[in-house]
């Protein structure tokens, strides 16, 4: 783990280039924001990829604002640090077969999503090196995908973690050698306790997770980010009520969907090959 205490103020901040970070306006990302500007004193250049496919787009945004506005009355000096959020269509990066057979190779032996492949081509196509992305904490799918391949390094004020050079070549440094790793040896919950000593569990309290929240703003406790949460000891943040409608879709709605799926494909297929009756 990071020993923030040996590393906070060893350096002088104003020295070191500007953070690239990937900053969705979820909790870890936002974790690390607050690490970055709080703790380290870092400048942050923060990047959102929009991406048209995710429900979840509009509440991230508002989220991200919500969190630079507290941050702005309440930490004035964040103000010159946080630059302007950066945002950019994904559906107007470029392909790179190079790095888009290396995420296939990688996502047929787990699953990973396939925002890891237009991120990788997004950060060649713009130069951008050693972008921090923050899924990479223990007991993750990324962690449990790099952990054999990354190597610990210093980045001014803080250490992380990336995907040594040696490595070059392989689908791990195509897919994920433009990213550094800051909670790599963090897990989940240890963001949550680390936030709670810091005094900053009401600024994460404004990040969002849900993809189909209640008109209230209440996160819904059945979407899959939802269920995540639960998974990941952060049930408390879903309303009671909504945790128990959670506890009920996954026992018994959750398990037919992929069923019933299928049998509306074949039906559908079928139907495509019957013949006309016109006439």
């Amino acid at each position: 783990m990071l020993d923030a205490d040996r590393m906070a103020g060893s350096d002088d901040p104003a020295s070191f280039a500007p953070v690239s970070l990937l900053w969705t306006g979820g909790w870890d990302s936002s974790f690390r924001l607050l690490q970055l500007l709080l703790l380290y004193k870092r400048k942050v250049v923060p990047w959102y990829l929009v991406d048209g496919t995710r429900a979840s787009a509009r509440n991230e945004l508002l989220a991200m604002q919500r969190i630079r506005e507290r941050l702005f009355q309440e930490h004035p000096h964040t103000r010159s640090l946080l630059e302007p959020l950066r945002q950019h269509d994904v559906a107007g990066i470029a392909p790179d077969p190079a790095i888009s057979a290396a995420y296939a190779t990688l996502a047929s032996e787990r699953f990973l999503g396939n925002q890891y492949d237009w991120l990788a081509r997004f950060c060649k196509q713009r130069g951008i090196e050693r972008a921090e992305l923050t899924a990479g904490y223990v007991g993750g799918r990324i962690h449990a995908a790099l952990r054999a391949f990354v190597a610990p390094f210093r980045d001014g004020s803080h250490e992380s973690y990336r995907v040594g050079p040696e490595h070059r070549g392989s689908p791990q440094h195509l897919v994920f050698g433009a990213f550094s790793f800051p909670l790599f040896e963090l897990d989940k919950l240890g963001t949550a306790r680390i936030a709670g000593e810091n005094g900053r569990l009401d600024l994460l309290d404004l990040t969002c997770f849900c993809h189909k929240p209640r008109s209230d703003g209440a996160p819904c406790g059945c979407c899959n980010p939802c269920l995540y949460a639960v998974d990941e000891g952060f049930g408390w943040r879903i309303p009671r009520r909504n945790r128990i409608k959670g506890m009920i879709y996954r026992a018994l709605v959750r398990p037919a969907k992929a069923p019933a799926k299928a049998i509306i494909r074949r039906f559908g297929a079928g139907a495509g090959r019957l013949p006309s009756r016109a006439g």
